[in-house]
């Protein structure tokens, strides 16, 4: 009997063993494509500080403030796949729980540092990789030079990491202001493939959110497409939430798998969990975003067929105190006086599973001086992120604004007048992945 025990616990030694050589393996293997660290630490090195002794602390943390510069390129297969189609820094205060998303347009006329030479800032990362093969150093002088932030940390992301993050979390669910109708949406073999979808509630595959975050053919052109890829960012990160709701090795290895030839990062292996912590806290009406734009920041100017966006302010100034002050950006006094005069009355209900959710909402809206009658706890629903109804009857429509902006909602229309959402003006539902 000892024997046929001892027999066992070798075999069970000895697969165990064996599963963890291999998982280990792939963790190096895959990780070392992604993960650049400055520490000069191999890659199986940093998983070991990953399992037995993690991060405590990230880069700006003891600043309260975490700031990573995005970027989305086109990739091997895609023609300029070089160009940074996509420039966003976000900023995270993990002592409040709150982020931030400022887009950079990419079209921003900027100079290369220690040269005579102008470039859309698109174009400054693809400069500095064929120039000296680091790119990724050059563009984050620019953006620290136009925002006056220190960036702790980047990532870069292709157009197929893109679609397969979005398929692998089974889809993204979106809301969609307007049609998008693009007869010359590029493929990838220099001709169009025409794109079509139509404005309200939609669920995306990876190819089409990869469609709807890059399409430029709207009235308001890379504006909108701002505006979208904001959208796309913070339904992602519900559902990454709502997916993996607590952080283990296993399905870490299963991401590094499918990302490892399309994203590359300075983030460290073992700080992962302790980012993993901090954006797992900051729901989606704690997230701020905002776009350098025309309106106030940059003017547009026609140079041969094309057009670049310059500073009104060279010395960035104006840029520089948006992004410093993102966190702090208020409604207008005539907005705040306008939706007081509305005095609306509302109700949160709360399907997200974390029952203290509904009060923390309230609080945060109560400090707006709302009026909120009632706050509850629902079974789990079948949407994601926030829906609102509106019982005024488009009676109060400064409120339904801010409170639309504010949570990223989909207003549904007046409920049922049988339901006791009637009492209240709007009532909002927080639903999965919130």
């Amino acid at each position: 009997m000892k024997k046929l025990l001892l027999r066992i616990f070798l075999f069970l030694f000895i697969a165990s063993s064996c599963f963890v050589l291999i998982f280990t393996y792939k963790i190096f293997s895959e990780g070392n494509k992604i993960f650049i660290s400055k520490n000069d630490d191999s890659i199986l090195k940093q998983f070991e500080q990953l399992v037995f002794n993690p991060s405590k602390k990230l880069k700006g943390e003891d600043d309260n403030r975490i700031n990573i510069l995005f970027l989305g390129i086109g990739g091997k297969s895609h023609n300029g796949g070089g160009l940074t189609d996509t420039i966003i820094i976000l900023s995270i205060k993990p002592h409040e729980n709150e982020a931030a998303i400022l887009s950079i347009p990419r079209d921003l006329y900027v100079n290369i540092p220690k040269t005579n030479m102008n470039t859309k800032i698109n174009a400054v990362k693809l400069y500095g990789d064929k120039r000296n093969n680091d790119g990724i150093s050059l563009i984050r002088s620019v953006v620290k030079e136009i925002s006056n932030l220190d960036i702790h940390y980047f990532v870069q992301l292709d157009f197929q990491g893109f679609i397969k993050i979005v398929d692998d979390l089974g889809g993204i669910d979106v809301y969609l202001e307007n049609d998008i109708n693009d007869p010359s949406y590029p493929n990838f073999t220099n001709g169009y493939d025409p794109f079509y979808i139509s404005k309200g509630w939609q669920h995306l595959d990876g190819q089409t959110a990869l469609k709807v975050a890059r399409s430029r053919h709207s009235r308001m052109g890379d504006f909108d497409r701002i505006q979208r890829q904001q959208k796309i960012i913070k339904s992602i990160k519900q559902k990454i939430f709502e997916k993996y709701a607590e952080f283990d090795i296993l399905t870490f290895s299963n991401i590094l798998s499918s990302l490892s030839e399309n994203m590359l990062t300075d983030i460290e292996l073992k700080e992962i969990p302790k980012f993993y912590k901090i954006t797992k806290e900051i729901k989606n009406h704690k997230i701020t975003a905002d776009v350098i734009d025309t309106k106030k920041y940059l003017n547009r100017t026609y140079v041969g067929m094309g057009y670049t966006l310059q500073a009104k302010d060279s010395s960035y100034n104006q840029i520089k105190d948006l992004s410093e002050n993102i966190f702090d950006i208020e409604i207008s006094e005539e907005t705040v006086e306008l939706i007081k005069k509305e005095g609306a009355n509302i109700e949160i209900r709360n399907g997200t599973g974390t029952l203290d959710l509904a009060n923390k909402v309230a609080q945060d809206l109560e400090e707006l001086e709302y009026k909120i009658i009632n706050s509850t706890n629902i079974e789990l629903p079948e949407f994601h992120g926030v829906q609102i109804y509106d019982n005024s009857k488009d009676q109060k429509p400064e409120t339904l604004d801010f409170l639309k902006e504010k949570f990223n909602a989909v207003i549904i229309g007046v409920a049922d007048t049988e339901d006791e959402f009637s009492k209240a003006d709007f009532v909002i539902v927080l639903g999965r992945g919130f």
